[in-house]
């Protein structure tokens, strides 16, 4: 029986009506008091004693917040966390948010005010990490893999580090949020390089630590600034409160990534022939570099060769200018893999990701993108306009396929019963 779905793109919903299954995690009831759990969490942490008898009167604090392509709810427990702050005898003078952007673009006041909030962007000092900036980072030390760990000297100066962000399975590093707000958050651009470069060895794997190099030495790098305090979310694709994990930047995490295995990932019995799937909207699409994630989920729920149609608006482009000089220099997916092992620099992996993903199935973005950067990615370009008309194309061409519907494929993670 065809039912409607509402596909997001962008900032707006598209609608499709066709007859499909649906793939999205497990239905989790949300918190009924989400601030109430983010305060429950901070004053009943893991492994460490409550963030208000962590800190002392007078302290400095600073508290390192996703950017603006990640969806984290921010505004949500930034509140919380601030008064509990100022209760413990720290004022918002002595506290200041530094945006963990890693290699991502500056933002402008405007992206900064909408994560934090307006009442947090009038009382906090804020500002954006820049890992190029030499004079402003301070060498910690060095992995035993051998990346040496440079960090932002502003966050290193301050008394007392607090982590914050969600948690999602991660392609390279297991999983989002922990130590990720710090290394790569507010590391230097050579320490993400180091540890970026990690992601041709197949050990760097999504919902796997152990034994994962690149979890392990941002872990390592984490441990040599033992940040003070960390506060991670698992939301559901409402960007609704499912769990809270507070407290040791280690032991809470691990808490909290066990969650999201139990609350994000989806079981299926078997694979699609077709997926159609949305990165999940803004800011999940907001360029290619962030909408690849998603895809790479969408494609976990597909056989061999199948075919994705996949919703990705990625208004801010490519994302990433190495990104966008692989695809325009190299010619496919064995140069760009030859080019990496010669010289890694951060985004050429994931150009030979999509390339990879062209190459193993029938991809069709809808998108804002240049079609002639879709193509160089193995796929087939789909303007907005179009893709009701070029989707029923697609389901005419296969008739008898077993249909799939992800539309918030950023965060939904399949994996076979077995």
């Amino acid at each position: 029986m065809p039912q409607t779905f509402q596909i997001p793109y962008g900032e707006r919903r598209l609608s499709l009506r066709l007859e499909a299954g649906i793939i999205e995690p497990p239905a989790s009831e949300p918190a009924r008091d989400e601030t109430a759990a983010i305060q429950f969490a901070l004053d009943h942490p893991t492994g460490s004693a409550p963030l208000a008898s962590v800190m002392k009167p007078g302290e400095t604090v600073a508290i390192l917040v996703n950017d603006i392509t990640r969806l984290a709810r921010s505004d949500l427990f930034l509140p919380p966390i601030v008064d509990t702050l100022n209760r413990a005898g720290i004022p918002d003078a002595n506290i200041f948010i530094m945006f963990a952007l890693g290699t991502h673009r500056a933002q402008t006041g405007k992206e900064q005010r909408s994560i934090v909030g307006e009442e947090i962007s009038r009382r906090i000092r804020m500002y954006d990490h820049d890992g190029n900036d030499d004079a402003n980072l301070v060498l910690v030390g060095t992995t035993s893999f051998g990346n040496l760990v440079e960090v932002n000297r502003r966050v290193m100066q301050a008394d007392r580090i607090v982590l914050t962000g969600e948690i999602i399975f991660h392609k390279i590093a297991g999983y989002s949020g922990g130590r990720k707000s710090l290394i790569p958050g507010v590391a230097g651009n050579r320490t993400t390089t180091f540890n970026h470069r990690m992601v041709l060895d197949p050990r760097c794997r999504a919902g796997v630590l152990e034994g994962n190099p690149s979890h392990e030495d941002l872990l390592e790098g984490c441990r040599m600034v033992a940040p003070d305090f960390m506060l991670n979310v698992v939301l559901n694709p409402k960007g609704e409160l499912l769990y809270v994990a507070a407290g040791h930047f280690e032991e809470a995490h691990r808490e909290g990534c066990r969650a999201a295995e139990r609350l994000l990932r989806t079981r299926l019995q078997w694979p699609y022939d077709v997926v159609i799937a949305s990165a999940g909207g803004a800011p999940l699409d907001i360029d290619l570099r962030q909408a690849h994630k998603g895809m790479e989920n969408a494609c976990a729920a597909l056989r061999p060769g199948g075919s994705l149609y996949y919703y990705a608006a990625c208004g801010d482009g490519c994302g990433s200018p190495v990104l966008d000089e692989y695809l325009r220099i190299y010619g496919g997916e064995a140069e760009m893999e030859q080019a990496l092992r010669a010289n890694f620099r951060v985004g050429g992996h994931k150009a030979l990701w999509l390339a990879r993903l062209g190459r193993m199935y029938d991809v069709h973005l809808v998108t804002e993108l240049d079609p002639q950067i879709v193509g160089r990615c193995g796929f087939k370009a789909v303007s907005p306009q179009e893709h009701e008309n070029r989707l029923q194309e697609l389901l005419e061409r296969r008739a008898s396929a077993r249909v799939g519907v992800m539309p918030h494929a950023g965060i939904t993670v399949p994996g076979f019963d077995t």
